[in-house]
């Protein structure tokens, strides 16, 4: 299906949009069948522009949209990116599950902060030779890809923002020799990799062992166990020092003997005592009621006479 000028109009009608193009900043020409892009020139305002789902094997049309914010375009039968360097201002941009062999073209992306390439055909090492252009960079998707060699992470180091990767599904994986720590250590703003985030004392412990092996990787954990445990220790006599201080100001305002434990409890130990003192001799009541009710007199004997009451 072309993609027509009417046809555009028609998608505004139905998504309830703007009939004036240029006042659109959203249009959705996903799931239509499209094989081509066309006529987009008068939606000069569009900061996001759906594509996804179609049939498209290229960008080439869509013009550039000096507003352009998101391009999706995933799920299509996209062959290579063409020129993507005339959207000046992208900032996300997924063609996941296409038939991309190279990010080619991304050069003068200098805005774009996530990249969403998953599933496509990515592989050799001309596959990411414009990716360290893309300097602001944060976010890479590049999962179930054919990227098996070790230029990756040279790629990967290029990009200082770096803050979350998925290599998960290319033969680079298990083509890195430990493979996590290895990303850790030589990426050190990564926050999320693969299938779990980065927390500090992994992040401690892949450096140390990047400098020093096994041995300096156990050595660190042994320091970050010790120095949690330490902290957990000292947040607990911070805590116990405020709710003396809250104690001793809280005494002072009752008028109470200085002290720095709690004056509600104050008058309970007496009580307690009393209390205690009430069930001791509630035992001994009971116990005595109990040896009484179980006595019987031997045959020919009598039961022994209480005092006289007259």
């Amino acid at each position: 299906m072309e993609m027509t000028a009417s046809s555009l109009r028609a998608i505004c009608k139905e998504n309830k949009l703007y009939a004036t193009p240029e006042l659109n900043e959203t249009l959705y020409c996903n799931h239509r069948g499209f094989i081509t892009v066309a006529h987009l020139e008068p939606y000069t305002g569009l900061r996001a522009l759906f594509l996804e789902n179609n049939a498209l094997d290229t960008l080439d049309g869509v013009p550039a949209l000096p507003e352009l914010r998101c391009l999706y375009a995933q799920c299509n039968t996209l062959l290579e990116l063409g020129d993507l360097g005339r959207f000046k201002n992208l900032d996300t941009l997924n063609i996941s599950s296409n038939s991309i062999s190279s990010l080619q073209g991304l050069s003068g992306c200098v805005n774009l902060r996530t990249l969403l390439a998953a599933n496509n055909r990515l592989a050799g090492p001309r596959a990411l030779a414009d990716l360290p252009r893309c300097s602001a960079l944060v976010t890479l998707d590049l999962q179930e890809n054919q990227l098996g060699n070790t230029q990756v992470l040279e790629a990967l180091k290029q990009l200082p923002n770096m803050r979350c990767v998925y290599l998960r599904g290319n033969p680079v994986v298990s083509a890195i020799p430990q493979y996590r720590r290895t990303l850790l250590s030589a990426l050190p703003g990564l926050t999320y990799l693969d299938d779990r985030p980065v927390f500090p004392t992994e992040r401690r412990c892949a450096e140390a062992w990047a400098r020093g092996g096994v041995d300096a990787e156990r050595a660190e954990r042994e320091r970050a166990c010790n120095e949690a445990a330490n902290q957990e220790r000292r947040n607990f006599e911070a805590l116990q020092r405020m709710r003396c201080e809250g104690f001793r100001k809280r005494r002072e305002a009752l008028g109470l003997a200085p002290g720095d434990t709690d004056p509600f409890y104050d008058g309970l130990a007496d009580q307690e005592e009393a209390m205690l003192e009430a069930q001791r001799d509630g035992k001994e009541l009971s116990a005595a009621t109990a040896r009484l009710a179980a006595y019987s007199a031997r045959p020919g004997e009598e039961e022994p006479s209480g005092p006289s009451l007259s």
